[in-house]
């Protein structure tokens, strides 16, 4: 296990390998079960002590129960420091999933053509999005891997909700609706995919928050991909093809996004499409351009200018004084305390945002345990924007 040395040789070999596990269950319970159940099935399968409850089918239990324990090298420690660190600064762990982690998965444009793909089918792109922070925070959250968490069953409907989107994209693909190549694109949501999510949503946040000014000690960051390589398990993930530490995880990710990176059509309409939801929930004028803003901050020119980020207005009166409130101090990393402020600022604007969101009549408003709410004080913004000095 964790010989990332073999993982990043084999990478090509991994973009043909999905989730045979998963994707055979689908494949019998879709020809078991109508659609419609399936779905209200996994919507409310929220907490992690629902596995048995009487009106689960035998299948899905013998299923769940099977694919629903943290992997045997999992450290108890170590999952709740990660958590304790994101119940100090989650918000910002937010705002770079948002402007960093997410438009990098993106840029890897393979992976990106089957997102982009499935959004055509599902025409549920600004869902997904916010189901994925959930996703998020479910994990992250203290407690979330424990019986009375979310974090567990919210990992094992990533799981089968990738499975299903790879079974009706390939009968999609056989029936000519999508022009998917396997062969050139890799298998869709691969072994490469996964590991890249599992990745973009430890260490690419975490060189974000570091952008951001926020402390996050050595212990803390290894803490953060143990966690993430405990959920990429659950998700599916080959155990073997797991990075070792932190430092292993900053070697396989700058591998995977040397070798995937490249302009699509995909990897900026999805883009676009994240930019102009973050505008539409965040809506206030003196937030017009703080979107590219941090993203220009957070990725750099060069992802920015694949991705075709749309260039800060810095002629805008509006946009230069929130410019002068510090954003652009980001680039003092840890020096920025008014970088700190102001996008703490923007974080909390974001969560209450994402809490109210409502898409296409489906309530897919975000759920912050009280116990969060509570620490970052999401219902005293002054209080918490005086708290940011000491983070």
């Amino acid at each position: 296990m964790n010989n990332e040395n073999l993982t990043i040789g084999n990478l090509e070999k991994l973009r043909l390998i999905g989730d045979a596990n998963a994707d055979s269950f689908i494949k019998q319970v879709i020809s078991s079960y109508e659609l419609p159940y399936l779905n209200s099935f996994f919507k409310k399968l929220i907490y992690n002590n629902q596995f048995n409850s009487d009106d689960t089918p035998t299948e899905f239990k013998d299923y769940i129960n099977a694919n629903s324990q943290l992997p045997s090298w999992a450290d108890s420690s170590k999952i709740q420091l990660a958590q304790q660190a994101f119940a100090r600064i989650g918000p910002s762990f937010i705002l770079s999933y948002f402007c960093k982690s997410l438009p990098e998965c993106y840029a890897c444009g393979k992976g990106a053509e089957v997102l982009y793909d499935t959004g055509r089918l599902t025409n549920h792109t600004r869902r997904r999005i916010a189901l994925t922070a959930q996703f998020v925070l479910d994990v992250m959250s203290p407690g979330g891997l424990e019986p009375t968490g979310r974090g567990i069953a919210t990992s094992l409907k990533v799981r089968l909700l990738h499975a299903s989107i790879r079974y009706y994209l390939l009968q999609e693909v056989q029936k000519g609706t999508i022009n998917y190549n396997v062969e050139t694109k890799g298998y869709p949501i691969n072994q490469e995919d996964l590991i890249g999510t599992m990745l973009a949503f430890s260490t690419v946040v975490i060189a974000g928050m570091d952008k951001l000014g926020f402390r996050i000690s050595a212990a803390e960051k290894e803490a953060i991909v143990h966690l993430w390589k405990c959920t990429g398990f659950l998700i599916g993930i080959d155990e073997n093809n797991m990075p070792a530490d932190y430092n292993s995880s900053i070697i396989l990710w700058d591998e995977i996004s040397t070798t995937l990176d490249e302009k699509t059509k995909a990897g900026i309409v999805l883009t676009r499409d994240l930019t102009d939801f973050l505008d539409e929930i965040l809506h206030e004028r003196i937030l017009k351009d703080v979107v590219p803003i941090l993203m220009y901050a957070l990725m750099g020119d060069k992802t920015c200018k694949l991705l075709e980020v749309r260039p800060p207005k810095y002629f805008n009166p509006i946009a230069f004084l929130t410019l002068i409130l510090g954003i652009l101090l980001l680039k003092f990393e840890s020096k920025g305390i008014m970088a700190k402020i102001a996008s703490h600022y923007i974080n909390l604007k974001l969560l209450n945002a994402l809490e109210k969101y409502i898409a296409k009549g489906e309530d897919t408003g975000l759920y912050i345990p009280p116990g969060l709410r509570k620490d970052w004080q999401i219902d005293n913004p002054i209080t918490s924007l005086f708290s940011v000095w000491s983070k």
